[in-house]
């Protein structure tokens, strides 16, 4: 059980790279994306491995919009399969950032993703909830990079956190969403998509 909270929070400040407080958008807007993976309908499962061992599954299904947003059902399996936590996360899109609220409550919304990110791009955010200082910056345009679900050519999103020792490398490819994560203690891998 210890290993498993350790994965969910883990998992959820990976989530929760970037944050923004300001998520006012009027209902309509909320429920509109241009961002092709950020669609109802769309799901994917990633690997999960934390210090070189399989620490199980995580799924991701994007429902319908209920007026502030996507509705996001997130859940975790151990490396038997069994379930061991679901949450539902909200999802939306301000202008070329993909916007999250981990657990759907409030807390605070995280930039995850620039749609159409250059080379050299970056952003700052201080997190609200602990005053850290998250900075992403695109490190390079056309990484090629293989895990379960085949090999892809990804944008490189360089990640840091004023709070954290280490950085993070996280894998996006325009059209299907996150491919990796690679936070050196703990890595995700696109298992599959649709």
């Amino acid at each position: 059980m210890k290993k498993i909270t350790k994965l969910v929070a883990a998992f959820t400040l990976f989530i929760g790279v970037g944050c923004s407080s300001d998520g006012g958008e009027s209902s309509g807007e909320n429920c509109v994306s241009d961002i092709p993976f950020v669609q109802t309908g769309k799901s994917f499962t990633v690997n999960v491995t934390q210090f070189g061992m399989e620490a199980g599954t995580i799924s991701f299904a994007i429902g319908e919009c209920n007026g502030s947003g996507f509705l996001v059902s997130r859940k975790i399996y151990n490396p038997s399969g069994d379930l061991t936590n679901s949450a539902t996360d909200l999802w939306k899109q301000k202008g070329d950032f993909l916007l999250t609220d981990s657990n759907n409550n409030g807390d605070y919304f995280s930039k995850i993703y620039k749609k159409g990110a250059a080379l050299g791009d970056t952003w700052q955010i201080t997190r609200p909830t602990d005053n850290a200082v998250i900075t992403h910056e695109v490190i390079d345009m056309d990484s090629l990079i293989t895990v379960p679900a085949g090999t892809f050519h990804c944008k490189v999103f360089k990640y840091t956190n004023s709070k954290t020792i280490n950085d993070s490398h996280i894998f996006w490819h325009d059209e299907i969403g996150q491919i990796k994560e690679d936070a050196g203690f703990m890595t995700t891998e696109l298992k599959t998509y649709n």
